[in-house]
This record gives structure tokens, sequence and C-alpha cells, in this order.
């Protein structure tokens, strides 16, 4: 089995501010001394960045010569649409054509970002496209605003994914695109081959999927574009280190990755709010290889009514005992 390209976002080096310390708990580092820590992972050869934060047309040179000098490559490319007042009303789907049209220009220069640095990706997660009441949002309009932006930046450039990271909530209440289907048929309305999903394994949680489920509908229809990896309690968003609470969905989702040709990147997502960041971030990529190597002691057999349910279990147990 070949093992899976892993990255880590540059955010989990973060200040780590929440509502109730705005000031965070760690000191802020730059984008060089979080390289620096970044690059003394073991089995990481990748960094998630954001654009036009970390890297953008003015300093994409000096970016990429820091991560390069660390061994490092760019794996994905987000870009900037919810952690700015300005897209309080949405990106994509907003009402105002000003910000809708700044949405798509800032997509496409991220897509051009993302070429030079050599990444054929870039995520979207729209956190603020959505709504908070009843009888707020005219849902029609959204949705067609979603389908048409999203495609015309798709068409700009169809050498670059656009992998669209569906959410249940936060920071809206509801937000559009909220699910592993409703992310796939948005995909899929768009007509373009390049527009795709990322599934975050605990947005998947917190949306009451099965992520292992999600992850194999989205690869049987070829929209499968990029992974976050982390965990919670079914409640939030925590982004803990994976493997700390769903386990064995996490073995399910990694064997189903690997059973359907899984090939692209893998990211670390975590937030360590009080945690050190150098040892959540190890602790989800050693518990992610050594889900790589249990599931290849795992006896898979279906379930197709010849023995008792929960057989699954068994054999799991035994593959723990073996590895």
């Amino acid at each position: 089995m070949k093992s899976n390209k892993l990255s880590v976002g540059i955010w989990t080096y973060g200040m780590c501010t929440e509502r109730y310390v705005s000031s965070g708990y760690k000191p802020f580092l730059t984008f060089k001394d979080r390289i620096e820590k970044l690059k003394e992972l073991k089995e990481c050869s990748g960094v998630e960045i954001n654009y036009p934060n970390d890297i953008n047309e003015d300093n994409y040179n000096e970016i990429l010569d820091i991560i390069h000098k660390a061994g490092l490559v760019v794996s994905v490319i987000n870009v900037e649409l919810v952690c700015e007042p300005q897209w309080k009303h949405g990106s994509f789907s907003s009402f105002d054509d000003r910000m809708r049209e700044l949405a798509i220009s800032r997509t496409k220069k991220a897509m051009d970002i993302a070429a030079i640095c050599g990444s054929d990706t870039v995520n979207l997660w729209l956190g603020l496209d959505g709504f908070d009441y009843i009888l707020e949002a005219d849902y029609t309009r959204a949705w067609r605003n979603l389908v048409e932006g999203i495609r015309e930046c798709a068409r700009y450039r169809e050498d670059i994914k656009l992998a669209l990271e569906y959410k249940l909530s936060e920071p809206n209440m509801k937000c559009y695109i909220n699910s592993a289907g409703k992310a796939l048929a948005l995909s899929l309305l768009t007509e373009c081959s390049n527009v795709g999903v990322t599934l975050d394994f605990g947005h998947a949680i917190n949306a009451n999927e099965n992520p292992a489920e999600s992850a194999a509908m989205l690869m049987a229809e070829n929209r499968l574009f990029h992974v976050h990896v982390n965990d919670n309690y079914g409640v939030a968003d925590d982004d803990m280190p994976a493997g700390t609470v769903h386990w064995p969905q996490f073995i399910e989702f990694i064997y189903w990755l690997n059973k359907m040709g899984y090939d692209k990147w893998i990211s670390v997502d975590i937030y360590p709010y009080r945690d050190d960041a150098q040892h959540a971030n190890q602790l989800t990529i050693d518990f992610l290889r050594y889900a790589e190597i249990l599931i290849q002691k795992l006896d898979v057999k279906f379930y197709d009514g010849t023995e008792p349910k929960g057989m699954s279990i068994s054999r799991l147990m035994e593959a723990i005992k073996k590895s």
C-alpha cells in the first residue's frame, strides 16, 4: 500500500483565539517560524496555506523560498472568504453584487497563485454563505448565485480544481453547503469536472454522516478532491487530533480512501487551543499512519446475511491485536 500524501495547515501554529480568550493562548509566530516548526514533523511533506493572508501576488517568491528551503511543497491553497468582516453577508451567495464579484475575483487570483506554487487545488470553505433566521434568506437566489459564481471560476482555469469544503454551521447558524450530498450536487450542477469536494472528517461527523460512506460516495463520482483530518465530540467543530474520539470511524475512513484509490493530499486541520501544536500535529499524523498499517491486517467481509451482524467489529479487534 502506498502511504497517503500528508500536509499540515499553517493555521495549526496560530495563536488559537476564542470567544473567551480573544487574545489567544499562544504567542504570534511569523510564517517562517511556523514553517520551521512544521518541517520538523515526521511524515509531513506539504503545507496548506491561505490566499491572500499567507501568500499573494506581492510575496509569493519569498513565501515559496521559505517553504522550499524547508523541504516542503504547497499542497492546497485556501481562499479567505470567511475571516474578514466584509464577508458577513456571504461571498458567492451574497445579495450584494460587489461582494459576489470580489469573491469571484479573489478565487480566480488564488487559482493563479496555486498554479505558480505547483498546486492543482484551491479549497473553498464558504462558512458565511448561509443564514441565521427563518424567512431571512432568498434560498433560490442564493443557490443560483453559488452555482453560477463557482462555475465562472471553474471555467477560468480548468487546470486548477475547486474543492468545496462543506460544514453544517459556523460562522452562520446554517451554511448552504452543509453536507456531502449538497456539496456533490452543487459540484455536478456547475457541469465542470474541476469542481469537487473537500471532506473534512470532523465536519462530516457534525453533519451526522459516516465519513467513510461520504468519502466512498464522492469518490464514486470522481469528486473527492481534498481531505482534512481532525476529530470532535459531534456537537461542535472542535478540531481535535484525529482518532481522539471517533477512532473506529477514522479507521474505516482510511480503509475506504485506500479501497477507492485516493491519491490526493490529506491535510491535518486541527485547532489546538490549549495543546502543544507540534505534539497535536504529530499525534494526528502518527494515528493516520497507524490506521494505514492496521487496514492492511483487516479482514473485511461486507455483510451479506450469512453471519451475525457486528462481526466486522470482531475482525477490527483481531486486526488491532496483530498490529
